[in-house]
């Protein structure tokens, strides 16, 4: 970690700096895309549950690529507050106690 003179070298500090920002970006990534799954797939059974009840089914309010980036960037929200209100990461209207 140290050149000839005895000063760190900025470059393998910054490259190793680099490294672990990137794999903590992945890991928030793949998560986010992993709740985003999750979540849709919850959220289209309920609403078959809903429809074949007879109840009112709300249209989906984004399309797909704009649903996919909120869930990816604002997953650790979601989950926090989904938690918060109803005792589930991934709640949908099926799970409001």
């Amino acid at each position: 970690m140290k050149v000839a003179n005895g000063t760190p070298d900025i470059r393998r500090i910054g490259a190793r700096v680099l490294r672990v920002l990137v794999a903590l970006g992945l890991l928030y990534v793949a998560l986010g895309l992993g709740f985003h799954i999750k979540w849709k797939h919850d959220l289209d059974a309920c609403r078959a549950l809903r429809r074949a009840r007879g109840e009112f089914v709300e249209p989906e309010v984004f399309a797909w690529p704009l649903s996919l980036a909120l869930d990816v960037a604002n997953w650790p929200v979601y989950a926090y507050w989904n938690v918060y209100h109803d005792g589930t990461p991934f709640a949908t209207p099926c799970t409001h106690r």
